[in-house]
């Protein structure tokens, strides 16, 4: 059977955790350090977002390359399942 000391301890650890990670992002180094963070993601996602607009425009605007890339990708397709076939 657990004492009581091993309960309370148990029971303490999780909030005095939360508490000490809380007062941690308070701090202005780290408050700075986590905005750097953000920025950076921000600035990733925004120029993600645009190489695919502009895929999306290059792909609009030739469609005879489109085409012929996607029979590539199902003949491609279809000669890997021809060769996975048993005799």
């Amino acid at each position: 059977m657990r004492t009581n000391t091993h309960t309370v301890i148990k029971r303490l650890i999780p909030p005095l955790a939360v508490w000490a990670v809380g007062r941690l992002l308070e701090k202005p180094q780290v408050k700075g350090a986590l905005q750097e963070v953000d920025s950076r993601a921000y600035i990733q996602k925004r120029n993600v977002m645009r190489s695919v607009r502009r895929a999306g425009r290059n792909a609009a605007s030739n469609p005879a390359w489109l085409a012929a890339g996607a029979f590539a990708i199902v003949v491609g397709i279809g000669l890997m399942a021809k060769a996975t076939r048993g005799r």
